[in-house]
C-alpha cells in the first residue's frame, strides 16, 4: 500500500505546497518556451524538489500543456504518470556515484535522440554525492548538451557540487514550508482519507517534521493507521515517538535555579528510565535556541503561552539567562554532544554539563548572579567597629559654605553614655578609606575572568595576559611579571592600552584606585625547579648521580 506522501503526491505545479516562487517560475518557463538546459534544485529535504523536477520533466513532454501545466490526460503524461516514460530518465546518485555509472547512464545515453516525446529529461537525485571523476566526466555534456536534452540536478546540499557545474545550471532554492501552508496541507490530506483530525494533533505533527511535507504525512499516516476516524492527541501519543523537551525544559531549569545536587540526581534518574541521552542533547539544545531567539522576537513568547506543551514550558525559562550565557550554553551542548559521538560516556557527559551550568560556572554566569544579587540585596555599607568608624555627619543643607570640622572638646573625654561628636570627612577621604587592599590570591583566582574582559574590548592584548601572571600587590598597585619586555611595553608604555586594561582590572577585582606595575622576566622559583627537572631528566637518561 503506497504511504501517503506517494498516493498524494502533486501532479500540477499549483499542487506543490509552499514554494510558489519556484513553480511559477517553472510554469512561466513553460509556457513561454524560455528555457535552460540545466537546473539545479536545491533546499531541505521532503519539501518537493524531486515532485518539482517530475512535473518540470512531464510539462517539457506534454503534447496540449495548458498555460504552463501538464494536462495529465495524453500519452505522454499518463506515462510519466506511471513512471513509464522512456524519455524521463531518473538516477539515484548516492548509489551510482562512479565515473562509469555516470558515463553509461548518461554521457553515452544522450546521443541517442528521444523515442517517446519530444524531450529527454534527466532527474538526478542527491547530486551532491556524485564523485570528482563523475563531474569532470560530465561537465562537457551539461555545458552543451543536444537541443532535445535537459538535465535537473536536485541535491540537499549543493555546496557540495562543483562550482563549475553550479555556474552552468539555473539554481532554484527550496526552502522549508510554513507552518501554515504544512498545516492546511495535513488537515486536506486527513479529509481526503475520511478522517477528522484535532487541532493538537496537527500542532503535534507541524512540530515534528520541521517545515517537511513527507515527514507530516508519514506522521499523519502513522495515527490514521490505527483504523479509527477521528484522530485525536491520544491516538497521536501511541505512535508518534515522543520527545523529552519538557524533561529538558526541567532540567535547564534547575540549572537556573543553580541546584546542583538536584540536577545530578536528574540527569540520572532519566538516565536510569532509558531515556537516550543523544536525542535529550538535541533538545537541550533546541530549548537554548529558543530562548536565544525569544529577546529578538518577542511574538514568539505569545505565541508558545498558547502552543504545545514544550511551548508552554519555555516561556517560564525565557528571562533566566543572559544571552551571552545562553550562547556559552549551547556551545558546551554542542561540544559536549559531539564528545559522545566520539566514544565518550553519555551519562558522564551530560553530568558535566550539568555542574557547569549549575554552579554558574559558565563565561558570564559570573556576571549574570552579580547583576541579579545586586538588583535582589542593595549594597551595604562595610561593617567597621565603633572606634574606628568615624561619625560623618549629614550633608549640610547650605551648599554657599564651606564645611567645617566640629572641634572635639579636651576639658573631658566623652563618656560612653553621651554620643561621640560628629566629624565631617570629605567625598575624597572617605572613598580612600572605603578602598579594600587587593589580595593576591583573590586576583589570581579572578585572572581568566580579566582576560576575558579585556577580550570584548581589546582582540590583541589577551594573548600577552595570557602567558603573564600576577606577581604582587602592595595596597592598590597590582604588579604583573612579563615574559618579554615589549609585552609589557604594549600594556602599560602605551596610554589607551594601560586604560582598557585597568578599567577591567578595577571592574573585575573590585578596586575602583587599582594601578598597575610591571616586571620583565622567569620567575626565580619557576626557573630553579626547571633547573632541577632538567639536572634530573639528564641523571635519569645516563643513569649517573650527584657527588658533593
Amino acid at each position: 500500500m503506497p504511504s501517503l506522501s506517494q498516493k498524494y503526491r502533486p501532479r500540477l505545479f499549483a499542487e506543490v505546497t509552499g514554494q510558489r516562487h519556484v513553480t511559477e517560475t517553472l510554469r512561466k518557463e513553460v509556457a513561454t518556451n524560455t528555457l535552460g538546459h540545466a537546473y539545479l534544485f536545491c533546499g531541505p529535504r521532503g519539501v518537493g524538489k524531486t515532485t518539482a523536477a517530475r512535473i518540470f520533466a512531464k510539462a517539457l513532454n506534454c503534447e496540449q500543456p495548458q498555460d504552463g501545466e501538464p494536462c495529465n490526460v495524453c500519452a505522454s503524461c499518463l506515462a510519466a504518470n506511471a513512471g513509464k516514460h522512456m524519455d524521463i530518465i531518473e538516477m539515484d546518485a548516492a548509489t551510482h556515484t562512479g565515473v562509469d555509472n555516470v558515463r553509461e547512464a548518461i554521457i553515452e545515453h544522450v546521443r541517442f535522440g528521444p523515442s517517446q516525446g519530444k524531450r529527454k529529461i534527466y532527474i538526478l537525485d542527491e547530486a551532491h554525492m556524485l564523485s570528482g571523476s563523475s563531474w569532470n566526466a560530465l561537465l562537457k555534456t551539461l555545458e552543451e548538451p543536444p537541443a532535445y536534452a535537459f538535465f535537473i540536478l536536485a541535491t540537499t546540499e549543493w555546496h557540495k557540487v562543483p562550482t563549475t557545474i553550479v555556474s552552468r545550471c539555473q539554481r532554484f532554492e527550496f526552502k522549508r514550508i510554513s507552518d501554515k501552508d504544512l498545516g492546511a496541507r495535513v488537515r486536506e490530506t486527513a479529509k481526503k482519507e475520511g478522517w477528522t483530525i484535532d487541532d493538537d494533533v496537527v500542532a503535534l505533527i507541524l512540530s515534528r517534521s520541521d517545515g517537511c511535507a513527507r515527514d507530516a504525512e508519514t506522521l499523519l499516516g502513522q495515527v490514521g493507521s490505527l483504523g479509527e476516524t477521528h484522530l485525536d492527541m491520544g491516538m497521536a501519543n501511541l505512535v508518534i515517538p515522543p520527545n523529552h523537551r519538557s524533561v529538558a525544559a526541567h532540567l535547564i531549569r534547575l540549572w537556573a535555579d543553580r541546584k546542583h545536587i538536584e540536577a545530578l540526581q536528574e540527569v540520572q534518574r532519566l538516565f536510569d528510565d532509558g531515556i537516550p541521552v543523544l536525542p535529550l542533547f538535541d533538545d537541550l539544545l533546541f530549548i537554548s535556541r529558543r530562548l536565544l531567539l525569544a529577546p529578538a522576537e518577542p511574538e514568539l513568547v505569545e505565541q508558545w503561552k498558547h502552543g504545545t506543551d514544550d511551548e508552554r514550558l519555555s516561556v517560564d525559562l525565557v528571562g533566566r539567562f543572559l544571552p551571552m550565557e545562553l550562547n556559552d550554553l549551547s556551545l558546551l551542548l554542542l561540544e559536549r554532544r559531539r564528545d559522545i559521538k566520539g566514544g565518550v560516556d553519555p551519562l558522564f557527559a551530560l553530568q558535566l554539563v550539568s555542574t557547569v551550568a549549575a554552579n554558574g560556572l559558565l563565561r558570564y554566569a559570573q556576571e549574570h548572579r552579580q547583576e541579579r544579587s545586586d538588583v535582589d540585596d542593595p549594597p551595604r555599607p562595610p561593617l567597621v567597629s565603633e572606634k574606628e568608624a568615624p561619625l560623618v555627619a549629614p550633608p549640610s543643607q547650605n551648599h554657599g559654605q564651606a564645611d567645617t570640622v566640629a572641634p572635639v572638646s579636651k576639658e573631658r573625654p566623652s563618656t560612653p553614655e553621651e554620643p561621640a561628636p560628629l566629624v565631617e570627612v570629605s567625598p575624597s577621604e572617605s572613598s580612600s578609606t572605603n578602598d579594600a587592599p587587593l589580595d593576591l590570591h583573590i586576583v589570581r583566582g579572578k585572572w581568566n575572568a580579566f582576560v576575558r574582559a579585556v577580550d570584548e574590548k581589546n582582540h590583541s592584548l589577551p594573548f600577552i595576559l595570557k602567558i603573564s601572571r600576577p606577581e604582587s600587590v602592595e595596597g592598590t598597585r597590582l604588579t604583573i611579571r612579563f615574559q618579554y619586555p615589549f609585552h609589557r611595553d604594549k600594556i602599560l608604555a602605551d596610554v589607551k592600552h594601560l586604560r582598557v586594561v585597568e578599567e577591567c582590572a578595577r571592574d573585575i577585582f573590585l578596586c575602583p584606585t587599582l594601578k598597575l606595575d610591571g616586571i620583565v622576566g622567569e620567575d626565580p622559583a619557576q626557573k630553579e625547579a626547571r633547573s632541577q627537572d632538567m639536572v634530573g631528566t639528564i641523571l635519569k637518561a645516563f643513569g649517573g648521580q650527584v657527588v658533593e
